[in-house]
């Protein structure tokens, strides 16, 4: 009976059974979810020891005291907080949530490609149930690792430590196994036409304003390189303290980027309680000795040509934008503008959720409050990003348009 059928049926049977033609949705999640945490954990224990060993040889606390030391970071990542003598930390390394929830995506990529699963409707249901599985299993080791790691003088909470493991870890699986399955491709071309320019101008705002602030915080650094190297070497550090400095500093550039884009949109961003940096005040006090921290600029007025600052984020969702509406079959300019719009309002959402992310609570003291609101990022984001998204959009379906005319006008030359 089964010789009957073809090829792609035998295909989707088999991987919705999970027959032999793929391995199981659910043993591949699991496998998967297992793989994706520890291809991180494992490492950053091996680098906690090896601090440990390298600082006085390991005189000071035992392998435990690093292995713990690992485990935190690992946790901070997923958002699960830590309580000190005193202090709350919960500012979480973004660069490392990154690097986790990339792990757990190409863990889910492989997991879905060896499940020979397709893009096919059917198999949609068990690209979720091999995604869900996936992350269960990682929030599963991430509250395992919160229990094991727990010390009456530094412990993660628990609960933290669940939800930022099942958030984690259905993020990357859920993008690693809809890529390797292909399906993807297959939801765009089942939605409607305005979805993936708007998506796609959304994505190129987000990551151009992020790309600017990369260029600001870059120039920062520059700037005050003497005075990073300063507080470096005030620290004492030899060459692997100095190591493990920058380790924790490049941990926590992608903080500084969101919070540098917090600065281009406007509200700015506090670097301790009662502080605020933006292009039009800068109120600072003592700062911690950390070399990333040299980025801040000099407390006072602001230089006069700082202001100008806030049309940044409008020309570069203008240009995101508009890169994605001028290959759309839009055909209007009015439905463009609306395109654009819709995607400038997107992309305000989304930078205020990851800006958000990247504050917190850094120790004790004035460093309990990092980051900046919400509400005002929004509201800022929303102006910027939607007014140069309405203009990016109008301008990319004006380009469209013109393009088509063109091509029209030539294959009437050729015909004629």
């Amino acid at each position: 009976m089964t010789d009957l059928l073809s090829p792609a049926a035998r295909r989707t049977s088999a991987s919705t059974a999970g027959s032999p033609a793929g391995r199981s949705p659910v043993v591949a999640g699991a496998g998967a979810g297992l793989l994706g945490a520890g291809a991180t954990l494992l490492p950053l224990v091996a680098v906690a020891l090896a601090g440990w060993f390298a600082a006085d040889a390991g005189r000071y606390g035992d392998t435990r005291d690093a292995v713990r030391v690992g485990a935190d970071a690992w946790l901070l990542a997923h958002g699960a907080g830590l309580r000190l003598d005193g202090a709350s930390v919960t500012l979480m390394p973004l660069g490392l949530t990154l690097l986790v929830a990339y792990v757990a995506h190409r863990a889910g990529r492989r997991a879905a490609v060896r499940s020979g699963l397709g893009a096919a409707a059917q198999d949609l249901r068990v690209v979720l149930l091999g995604a869900g599985v996936q992350a269960t299993v990682h929030a599963l080791v991430a509250l395992l690792v919160a229990v094991v790691a727990a010390h009456p003088r530094a412990e993660s909470d628990l609960v933290r430590s669940l939800v930022g493991g099942v958030l984690v870890g259905i993020v990357g699986a859920t993008a690693g196994w809809l890529s390797g399955s292909g399906q993807v491709k297959a939801l765009l071309g089942g939605s409607p036409r305005w979805v993936s320019p708007v998506l796609r101008g959304a994505a190129g705002a987000v990551l151009l304003v992020l790309a600017g602030s990369a260029v600001l915080v870059a120039a920062a650094l520059v700037m005050d390189f003497g005075t990073a190297a300063t507080v470096l070497s005030r620290l004492h550090t030899d060459g692997p303290g100095g190591l493990m400095y920058t380790l924790v500093g490049v941990a926590f550039v992608t903080n500084a980027l969101l919070l540098g884009s917090a600065y281009l949109l406007g509200p700015g961003f506090a670097a301790g309680t009662g502080t605020v940096v933006s292009p039009s005040v800068v109120v600072l006090g003592p700062v911690p000795a950390f070399p990333l921290l040299a980025a801040l600029p000099g407390e006072g007025p602001t230089p006069v040509w700082a202001p100008w600052l806030l049309g940044v984020p409008v020309v570069l969702t203008l240009v995101g934008v508009w890169l994605a509406v001028r290959t759309a079959p839009v055909g209007r300019v009015d439905l463009g503008a609306l395109w654009g719009l819709a995607a400038g309002l997107l992309a305000a959402l989304a930078l205020t959720a990851l800006v958000t992310l990247a504050g917190g609570s850094a120790g004790p003291g004035r460093m309990s409050e990092v980051g900046t609101p919400a509400l005002s990022t929004l509201l800022a984001a929303a102006v910027s990003c939607g007014g140069g998204g309405l203009v990016g959009g109008a301008l990319g379906a004006w380009s469209a348009r013109r393009r088509a005319r063109r091509t029209a006008s030539a294959a009437g030359t050729s015909a004629r």
